[in-house]
Order: structure tokens, then sequence, then C-alpha cells
């Protein structure tokens, strides 16, 4: 029968080529646990390594989990929550009385990334709030510093329409005199014909002053049939006619389609003496519009507009106090809740996409900046009296 497993290790000779006697020898430490311990840093080093690369290397680049397949799409983005910041210290009013609230309006953006890191990429499988769209749907044909450039231009024209609603609103009167537009739609009834910085001032002979009375023209107007449209170039101030085929509208209203978009109308001087400046940094896009003009309403009135608390709010703002649909309500609403926010005010088509990500936070729709105003009275807020004089 064979023993196993019965023999010790003994040391070997010492320099003198004496051995210990009269005990058994210590075991030599197995070589084997250095080569473990190389392994495990070897292996930590690896996991720090790749838990730093999916924050900062690009999901799009980070090489092929498929042969021939990406990790993600290279023309893909994500969108997720942005930030609620305070608009209160960002407004500078001169030339009338002004009365710095308590309470703050928190306007919302939403974040986007066109590079996702592969921890964005995770995030966005596994969280309802962060999504991945694709490029175009984000930037259309421009390029990323196009697009930004226009959200910048569309956050100025944000911000001028709303100090005028927000002066009409208060009494203010204001005199638009003619009607302008941001795009013209390729391929539509204007292309080739109106260009960026015409203003149209009459429809077949008929005075253009406000939207509403372009509107109240082309409603009258057949598919098909010709037109003449007046414009004047905003910059040089020449006039002429344009003779245009109404064309369908792609939505199928009634009437005749221009193809133009973002309309603008054009106000003459309303200000009265008033300066508002509103710094938004780099912020872009035209969503924050109901909110400055809530604010600028709040910071030339006595008592507090929102009963001293903070109030989320997004939403498009047009002359005359409309409010018009944004982008992202449902990320939104998760920034809006995360900065403390007690209510949030949406466009009211969006109401349910804000409450799914609302929380215990109250979601209120509005379709113009007088309805915003009777929500904040809801809240508390001091809505009596929100006039100024001429």
């Amino acid at each position: 029968m064979t023993e196993a497993n019965t023999s010790v290790a003994t040391l070997p000779c010492d320099l003198a080529g004496s051995v210990s006697s009269g005990r058994s020898a210590a075991p030599v430490p197995p070589k084997k646990r250095r080569s473990r311990w190389k392994w495990a840093i070897a292996g930590l080093l690896t996991l720090s390594a790749l838990c730093t690369a999916c924050f900062v290397v690009p999901a799009q680049t980070l090489g092929q989990v498929i042969p021939g397949r990406a990790l993600i799409d290279r023309g893909a983005a994500v969108t997720k929550p942005g930030s609620a910041r305070a608009i209160g210290d960002r407004v500078e009013i001169s030339g009338r009385p002004s009365y710095p609230p308590e309470g703050e309006f928190l306007f919302t953006t939403v974040a986007i990334d066109l590079d996702i890191t592969v921890f964005e990429w995770i995030e966005a499988e596994v969280k309802d709030d962060f999504e991945l769209q694709p490029r175009e749907h984000i930037l259309g044909d421009l390029t990323p510093r196009e697009n930004r450039t226009r959200n910048l231009e569309m956050m100025n024209r944000s911000k001028d329409d709303a100090v005028v609603a927000a002066l009409e609103f208060l009494g203010v009167p204001v005199e638009e005199t003619g009607v302008g537009f941001n795009v013209v739609v390729s391929g539509g009834p204007a292309d080739g014909l109106l260009t960026v910085g015409d203003v149209i001032i009459a429809v077949d002979g008929i005075e253009i002053g406000s939207l509403q009375s372009l509107r109240d023209q082309l409603i009258r107007k057949t598919p098909g049939e010709s037109g003449v449209v007046t414009v004047e170039n905003g910059a040089t101030l020449e006039v002429r006619d344009v003779s245009i085929v109404w064309g369908e509208h792609p939505e199928g209203l009634d009437g005749g389609y221009v193809g133009i978009g973002e309309i603008v109308p054009r106000i003459e001087d309303l200000s009265q003496g008033i300066d508002v400046e509103i710094d938004t940094g780099s912020t872009g896009g035209p969503s924050a519009g109901l909110a400055f003009s809530l604010a600028i309403v709040d910071w030339l009135t006595e008592g507090e507009l929102t009963g001293r608390q903070p109030i989320a709010v997004t939403g498009q703002i047009f002359v005359g106090g409309a409010v018009g649909n944004v982008g992202g309500v449902g990320q939104k609403a998760v920034a809006a809740r995360s900065a403390g926010a007690v209510a949030f005010i949406v466009p009211e088509t969006l109401t349910e996409e804000a409450e799914a990500n609302a929380g215990d936070m109250r979601v209120f729709g509005v379709s113009t900046l007088a309805e915003a105003v009777e929500v904040l009275a809801e809240l508390g807020g001091e809505t009596d009296n929100l006039r100024i004089e001429p």
C-alpha cells in the first residue's frame, strides 16, 4: 500500500552544511501565493481601467461587441434630465421700480450628449428618463456647431418675446407692425421666394400687422390658387411684392399654406423706458420663455407671485401670451423634482408626460400666460394688481 500525503518538507542545508535537529522544519511558503497577489493586483487595475473607460470612452468607438457591429449606433445620441435653475439672480431691470422676489421661478433644461459613454449607454438601457435617439432628431441637417448657434439665437429671441408678452400682460400697449419668420420650409410654396429677414406686411393688398391678421387672411385662401405677399426687408427696408401659389397645409389645416416657420411678430418699441436683461449664459433653445415672462411680471410688481416657493416652469412664449410646446418635458420633470420644486407648470398638452416623472411634485398644464398666473394664485401666489402704468 502506498502512503500518500505523509511527507514533510524540510529546510535545506544552511551555509554551514548543517540542518536543524530534534524538531520538524517549518514549511516553505508556496511561491504560488506571490503569483496570486500579482494576478489580483492586475485584475484590480484592469477592472479600474474598465470602469474609467465606461465614464470617458464613447460607446460608439469602444470597439466591436459583435463582429461588424459597434456597441451602439454611431448616429445615436442620448438625452437625459438636465438642471432646474433659478431665474431671480439672472434678471436685471432698470428704468422702472422693481421688487426682487423671495420665491423662485426655475427654468428647466435637458442635457444632450452626442458622444455617448458606455456608462451613459447602460443608464439609457435601465433608466426611463434616459433616452437614446438618432442624432438627426436633435440636429436635423445641421452640424453640432450650427445647431448650437441656432439654439442660442432661439434663446435670445425667446427672451425678447418673453419681455413683450410680460409687458403686454402688465398693461403696456403693444403695436405689431408685421410678421417675420426664421425658417423657410424647404420645398414649400415660399422656398426661393421669401428669405429669413423678410417681414410680411400685406397679403393680396390687405395690411398685415399681427400673426392673427396673417392667419385671418390665409384661412380665406384656396390651395393651388395664386396670391401676392408683400414683404419688407428688415435690414434694408426695401418693399417688394412676391407672387406665390398657396399650398396645402401639411397638418391638414384649412386655408392656404405659405411654408414659413418660427414666426415672430415685429413689435414697435414698447419698453416705456423699461430695460430688462436676462443672463442665460450658454443655455440655448426657446423653452424658458414662459418662465422668463413670469419672472419679469414678478419683478415688476409688488407681492410674491410664487408664494415664496420654488416653482419650475417650461414652455415657449409668444407675443400675445400663448404658450407653445417644448421637448423633453418628462426629463425636465425629473430635474425640477430634484431641485425641490413644489410645482411644475408645463404646456397643457404635455401635462401627462410631465406627471409620469413628477413623483409627488404637482403638475399644471396651461395654454396662456394668464392661465399660468391663475395657477400661481392657486398655489398661494399674490396675483392682485398685476398692472403697471405706462
